[in-house]
């Protein structure tokens, strides 16, 4: 049970994030300012925002999961995803500055037409919806736990808190809130990780060389950080490990209203590039911190026999029916069981942190997305901005209850995953980003990098893009295969490629001369 203590934390935190939330966001005018801070946000903060939404509680809770049951390859991911953020800082950054525009798919309503913006915006609200929603889940995973609710009102509470002061101060709120919260979540992080070594009954040179020594279900160190062997069906390997994951993110950062919303309300490109430099300079230590959580958690429960004993429990007690998918449970689990007063609220704040950080951010991209493309070119085509800043608040209302739907869906359906795909509801949450964002990504690429490219081409390019990543993912449900061709982690680079060579095959329509 959560201590007086640990619940005076957690209450003091919650309680100072309302307080800047609706402080910072007041007086709240026009659609820039509600939806872009009136591009005065510092870089520096627009930075801190960045990574806690990044971050998620995906990593706070599942990253651990992967050392807990595998190995450090995941840490791989980190160094494709850096590459991918200086791709976006140096290539499409200053293109959206450029051309001035409130959403980034307003550029491609400048560069091809509105056919192309109007597509972009749907595959958003689809690709992001389903990212935030299984990201709500891993939170609400938590929440569940630690604090004993039924997982429904755990998506409530988290949905209700992260509105509340994002429908009041929109996307300034959600970055100071966001700043405050990522400091939180790596804090807890490590409070976690200074607790299970301390608690345990060896010293740390001595936990280290037994995690040396221990290996994984296929043989492995558990502490192995590269794979260099390649293998097509393999996720975790070293190339698409690496490479798989820079194109993901190049996409996901680059074409996702709620990654690239911060980097716009920054003043200038440059400013705006800085954002995501920070974010590119702590995506190892964020990594590296929560993979040694999980492998001080995997000694402390008793290694691998220990882990699925206890996960197999947790699973039962939750309802679960694939016992895997109580790897996802352990680390709240133990946080609520054995580790000390004081800590337990530090880390459980974290845990809020974690969840709010990606649900806020979320609606307020969703929002502004369904405000400047479509509700204001379709539908009140000459209303008021203060008309269009009210639509804007139902809307994030609305995404919100449409997330919290998502979140118990996949609450009912996800699978524990396996040792090449990755685990738990980390790997699905990235997977299902790798479904609709590389067909953007290769369109936006044929953009900026070349002068071809037409509406018409753009259609084509998606949809057949969409449709073969689609088709290779639930082979096994369409064709009876026993398996896909090919891991989730190529679907961004294939993707992407297919995307951009289709694009560019459709010249740029002519320019009508006036008679």
């Amino acid at each position: 049970m959560m201590h007086s203590v640990d619940m005076l934390i957690v209450s003091g935190y919650l309680l100072l994030v309302a307080i800047i939330g609706f402080r910072v966001g007041r007086n709240q005018k026009s659609t820039e300012d509600y939806f872009l801070g009136s591009r005065r946000i510092a870089w520096w903060l627009a930075g801190l925002s960045l990574i806690a939404t990044e971050t998620s509680a995906l990593t706070f809770i599942s990253a651990p999961t992967q050392s807990l049951r595998g190995d450090w390859r995941y840490l791989q991911f980190a160094i494709g995803a850096i590459l991918g953020k200086l791709i976006v800082a140096k290539l499409l950054i200053p293109a959206y500055y450029k051309a001035q525009v409130f959403t980034v798919y307003g550029y491609l309503e400048e560069r091809f037409g509105p056919v192309s913006k109007t597509l972009a915006a749907v595959l958003f609200f689809v690709g992001r919806s389903l990212g935030s929603g299984v990201r709500l889940y891993g939170a609400a995973i938590a929440l569940a736990v630690v604090l004993g609710l039924d997982f429904r009102a755990a998506i409530a509470l988290i949905a209700c808190l992260a509105f509340a002061y994002t429908i009041v101060g929109g996307i300034r709120s959600v970055i100071y809130t966001d700043a405050l919260q990522g400091v939180l979540l790596f804090g807890g992080g490590i409070a976690a990780l200074i607790a299970l070594i301390v608690g345990a009954d060896v010293d740390l040179s001595t936990m280290v060389s037994d995690l040396f020594s221990a290996q994984t279900a296929s043989g492995a160190s558990k502490l192995r950080v590269f794979d260099f062997e390649f293998d097509w069906s393999d996720a975790l390997g070293f190339w698409p490990g690496v490479i798989g994951t820079m194109f993901l993110t190049t996409a996901m950062m680059g074409t996702d209203q709620d990654m690239m919303q911060r980097a716009l309300t920054c003043k200038n490109s440059r400013e705006g590039s800085r954002s995501f430099f920070l974010s590119a300079a702590l995506s190892i230590p964020v990594v590296v911190l929560f993979l040694s959580v999980g492998s001080a958690l995997w000694y402390r429960v008793g290694g691998d026999v220990g882990a699925a004993k206890l996960a197999g429990e947790i699973a039962s007690a939750a309802g679960e029916a694939d016992p895997g998918k109580g790897y996802d449970y352990i680390f709240p689990w133990f946080v609520l069981n054995n580790l000390p007063v004081g800590v337990k609220g530090i880390i459980v704040a974290g845990i809020f942190a974690a969840a709010m950080s990606s649900l806020d951010s979320a609606i307020s991209a969703l929002s502004s997305t369904a405000v400047k493309s479509i509700w204001q070119p379709f539908v009140e085509p000459n209303a008021s901005d203060e008309r269009y800043l009210k639509v804007g608040r139902f809307f994030s209302l609305g995404f919100g209850v449409l997330l919290s739907g998502i979140a118990w869906v996949v609450y009912k359906s996800t699978s524990s995953g396996s040792e090449s795909e990755g685990f738990g509801v980390l790997r699905l949450g990235l997977d299902v980003l790798t479904w609709i964002f590389p067909a953007l990504l290769g369109v936006f690429l044929c953009g900026v990098l070349t002068r071809r490219g037409s509406d018409r081409g753009n259609v084509c390019a998606i949809v057949l893009t969409i449709g073969g990543i689609l088709m290779s993912r639930f082979s096994r449900e369409l064709f009876g295969l026993e398996q896909p061709p090919f891991a989730w982690t190529w679907n961004a680079v294939f993707g992407t490629v297919l995307a951009f060579l289709v694009a560019t095959s459709f010249p740029a329509p002519r320019k009508r001369t006036e008679p």
